[in-house]
């Protein structure tokens, strides 16, 4: 008989914490499902029962962690403000995405360097900067529309925002306590603002 469906999300959620923990420390190659089982309150059977391999529990742990943004941005979208606003939410959810994602942040190179090899992290990946450089630019062109921002590409607006977010999350990996948060946050708006602005003066 299988688990009870809360029981199940609640065991596979531990795995995951467990996986996350492990990779972290000694990283996902190196990793073994002995040592992530060695985590859990459960036999090493059941960790099995849930996933059978460790690629497995790496893929999981990428789509939810990928599903997780994704819905949270979603959740915060405010279509009835203006362009000004959204965007300016939009730079402040990334930063703080990758502030409140600090035990991700230091397996993310991991995630990373499967880029390229392993198809489904890459469709994953892909998934994600596909969604948040729709979201912006559509920010970006309301913004236009409403003369609010100067004409300028908004695919490549998009895609430099997406990559000043990566950026920031591979430096945290290594250097999180040097950043005032709240302090990159404010630049980035404003240097971003400032830039697409219709009332900046040339």
């Amino acid at each position: 008989m299988s688990p009870r469906p809360n029981v199940q999300a609640e065991r596979r959620q531990q795995i995951l914490q467990a996986a996350m923990k492990r990779f972290a420390l000694a990283g996902f190659h190196k990793a073994t499902m002995d040592e992530i089982a060695a985590e859990l309150p459960f036999s090493k059977g059941l960790l099995y029962y849930y996933f059978e391999t460790k690629r497995d529990i790496f893929l999981a742990l990428l789509e939810d962690w990928m599903s997780t943004s994704i819905s949270t941005w979603e959740s915060i979208q405010a279509p009835d403000e203006s362009a000004t606003t959204q965007i300016y939410q939009c730079l402040e959810f990334g930063v703080q995405l990758i502030k409140g994602s600090a035990d991700l942040t230091r397996i993310e190179l991991e995630f990373y360097g499967e880029l390229g090899r392993d198809s489904e992290v890459t469709k994953a990946f892909k998934r994600v900067f596909c969604t948040f450089r729709a979201s912006i630019k559509e920010i970006l062109e309301l913004g236009i529309r409403t003369e609010e921002f100067k004409s300028h590409s908004t695919d490549a607006l998009a895609a430099v925002l997406v990559g000043t977010f990566e950026g920031l999350a591979i430096q945290a990996t290594v250097d999180s306590n040097s950043f005032d948060w709240d302090e990159i946050t404010e630049t980035l708006c404003a240097m971003v603002l400032q830039g697409i602005s219709m009332s900046t003066k040339e």
